[in-house]
């Protein structure tokens, strides 16, 4: 008997975010010693689309916002002359900013840090600064973890389970994240990954690539940690033998946890690969996600 272990990267998806994420677009001309005069400087006027979201001036320094990894990514007009890029926090502090290179059409904003000092959920203001005029867009960054999919990692010699479990979720926000632990609630093997307190640094076994641990919008991938989630041994109040499992797979990333709980049908009997251990896998495992999860965001 043999199954195939999902595929990394059949299960990660990439794309990026245009205009349609921003709320709101404004084109300001503040020139030093005449703001408030009307025609001077103009930038250009605001235009609605026909989804009625905000669509950038024809002469804006702006063409798009994307997201790579941690990192916000700023596209510039060709024949731009903005000097630097200015991230303004809801609060009006100045969150993040970078100089521009002259010639340089785009332009990456870290936003999420693994050592902390990662943005918080809001509307921020954009600002693109050209000697003394400026022009800004509002961006909104809002990120929500989603799981979508738990499934059993099966072994490639025998086919049967070796009792952890690839968690795959995804970024349906408009904010970058970092998935920096997976843990197990109510897991039937006590050496289960554990919710953790505090933000750090986890080992994954799947993404290898810890650039990989960042989810920017409209991402999907698949997680797998080190350790079995669903190994049990004679004393358990469950058993390989038709009997079911309920624990909550919890994803903990810098903007929250998101609670995922699940139901694991355990059968087949042991899945005995080391004669010297107490505690082993089922050989057949099912999972199914169940309603009923929180997001403390």
């Amino acid at each position: 008997m043999t199954r195939d272990n999902p595929v990394p990267n059949g299960r990660e998806v990439e794309r990026s975010i245009s205009r349609r994420r921003l709320l709101a677009w404004s084109g300001t001309a503040l020139l030093a010693g005449v703001a408030g005069c009307s025609g001077t400087n103009n930038l250009g006027s605001e235009t609605e689309s026909p989804t009625g979201t905000s669509s950038p001036p024809a002469d804006s320094a702006f063409e798009g916002v994307d997201y790579t990894g941690p990192n916000l990514v700023v596209t510039l007009a060709e024949d731009h002359d903005v000097d630097r890029l200015n991230l303004i926090a809801p609060d009006g502090s100045t969150f993040e900013q970078t100089t521009v290179a002259e010639g340089a059409t785009q332009v990456e904003m870290q936003i999420v840090f693994k050592t902390g000092d990662t943005y918080s959920a809001g509307e921020y203001d954009l600002v693109a600064v050209s000697g003394e005029s400026s022009e800004s867009m509002t961006v909104e960054l809002q990120p929500e973890i989603q799981v979508v999919d738990v499934e059993p990692e099966f072994d490639e010699e025998d086919g049967y389970s070796s009792g952890r479990l690839f968690v795959t979720v995804e970024n349906v926000g408009t904010g970058p994240t970092w998935v920096y632990n997976i843990g197990f609630q109510n897991a039937p093997y006590r050496n289960a990954p554990q919710v953790i307190d505090g933000v750090a640094d986890t080992t994954f076994e799947q993404p290898e690539d810890s650039d990989k641990e960042f989810l920017s919008p409209e991402t999907q991938r698949t997680f797998l940690k080190r350790r079995g989630v669903l190994v049990i041994d004679d004393i358990d109040d469950v058993s390989c033998e038709g009997d079911t499992a309920e624990l909550t797979v919890v994803v903990q990333t810098p903007h929250g946890d998101i609670e995922q709980p699940i139901r694991a049908q355990l059968s087949g009997g042991y899945h005995v690969d080391d004669q010297g251990a107490i505690q082993h896998p089922c050989r057949e495992v099912q999972i199914e996600l169940v309603e009923g999860g929180e997001q403390d965001a």
